[in-house]
């Protein structure tokens, strides 16, 4: 609570200072023509799944989790890991935006974006939803704006954040992303900008030197309406280097869930780098979020009598890593591109405890191997641009799962563990697809810029 007050007040003053510092100029319209543009883009696949995960494991925004990642409802079990009824391939557009930007004044715009998207209402059907819609005052003082509404987050997000640093978001999401560590929208207020800029560059083509930074309040809670008191703030700072080639970046974020029976919160740290030049790129981000008084468990003190101990409170850890890539092999034509990540969903597991929730969502008295579980993913592949605009990509994507309970635990709670519940995995094959609309519009969901 002092971290948002605190963080909410200092912007307030910058605020303050910023307005103090505006000039007649924005209100000059004797020459400005208001316009604006419609804009959007699309992107699927054609998905091939040949291996499911016996326990239907994944969580989060995982897209191919369990036998319902292509549309299909039925439970996978151990007996029945890949029931004859399955979908085991099928087409499906996984997102499409249809935006619109409008500049109405000279330091004032707005945009708007619909999204069709596999999310929100979680029975694998795509719903259409307002991502995006926010109005900014673009140099509310030098070098910084202020964005209110619907905005995207600080956290993985917004320009040189992880997400256009990947570059690929059309294959799959980032970390944080996949792992519902944050949205990448959500509403409130954010100030963004350049803290710094190297002067006096004078080589032709030459990238100044900045620092960038992102201070954001909002209610925490994506696309959806506001469910608690609590805001969510976040802080993004960021370093362009080396012609701009090279990227640095930290970010940080708290929001109280709870105040009683007793204080509940999540803080995230999220450190993160890319450096790309004319034919390579390299990047990599790590995170960990502690959720505070997140796991309810009671210790096992004798195994043999099935003795507990009363309730008992303790905060999880959640850690992730990620590792991409990018190599160009024809230019403006065809890339390779590849990726990596470690996730795990609590660094404080202990089989000495038998939990009756985890901040995942996890309740109920007798957990099994479904419950805890690392995650590795992998996916790589081929980006033939046949047009700049368009996109054909063959890929391959996998995720494993390997639980984190032992057998000593297994016995307790009666269900023994066979070697697919232990470790198992998901693979798809597949031929995404990406094409942008609109000539005014940058595409980058390629690696490079």
């Amino acid at each position: 609570m002092l971290t948002t007050k605190l963080m909410i007040a200092g912007a307030a003053l910058i605020l303050a200072g910023g307005v103090k510092a505006q000039t007649a100029a924005s209100d000059d319209t004797s020459t400005f023509k208001p316009s604006g543009s419609v804009w959007g883009y699309v992107f699927g696949d054609y998905a091939y799944k040949t291996q499911n995960d016996s326990l239907g494991r994944g969580g989060g925004n995982v897209q191919y989790k369990g036998a319902a990642s292509l549309n299909s409802g039925n439970i996978v079990s151990a007996s029945n890991p890949v029931p004859a009824n399955v979908q085991t391939n099928a087409f499906q557009i996984r997102r499409m935006y249809l935006g619109y930007d409008y500049q109405f004044a000279r330091n004032f715009s707005a945009s708007a974006v619909l999204a069709n998207e596999q999310t929100l209402l979680g029975n694998n059907q795509n719903t259409v939803y307002l991502k995006y819609a926010f109005v900014k005052w673009s140099n509310i003082w030098k070098n910084s704006d202020l964005i209110i509404g619907q905005y995207q987050t600080a956290s993985f997000a917004t320009g040189n954040g992880t997400e256009p640093l990947w570059g690929y978001r059309a294959v799959e999401r980032t970390l944080m992303d996949m792992h519902n560590i944050d949205g990448s929208t959500d509403l409130g207020a954010s100030l963004q900008g350049k803290i710094w800029e190297a002067k006096n560059v004078t080589a032709e083509g030459k990238k100044p030197c900045y620092v960038g930074y992102y201070l954001q309040v909002g209610n925490g809670n994506s696309a959806t309406p506001a469910t608690a008191q609590f805001r969510k703030v976040r802080a993004n700072l960021y370093v362009s280097m080396l012609n701009q080639k090279l990227v640095l970046g930290a970010y940080y974020d708290y929001v109280t869930q709870q105040l009683s029976p007793y204080k509940t919160s999540n803080t995230t740290y999220k450190g993160y780098l890319s450096f790309r030049n004319e034919s390579i790129h390299l990047g990599a981000e790590f995170f960990q979020q502690t959720n505070q008084n997140s796991d309810v468990y009671k210790v096992l003190e004798d195994k043999t009598k099935n003795t507990l101990s009363v309730n008992d409170t303790a905060s999880g850890v959640q850690f992730g890593m990620s590792v991409f890539g990018s190599v160009k092999i024809v230019k403006n034509k065809l890339n390779f591109f590849a990726r990596y990540d470690m996730y795990n969903p609590n660094t404080k597991w202990s089989n000495s405890n038998v939990y009756s929730k985890a901040y995942s969502g996890i309740t109920g008295s007798n957990l099994t191997s479904t419950t805890f579980y690392t995650q590795t993913f992998l996916t790589a592949g081929f980006d033939w641009t046949p047009d700049k605009r368009f996109h054909i990509m063959p890929n391959v994507w996998y995720n494993a799962y390997n639980s984190m309970m032992s057998s000593s635990y297994a016995d307790f709670v009666g269900k023994p563990f066979s070697s697919r519940m232990v470790k198992d995995e998901d693979i798809v094959y597949r031929v995404t697809f990406y094409w942008l609309f609109n000539p005014s519009k940058k595409v980058n969901n390629n690696g490079f810029y």
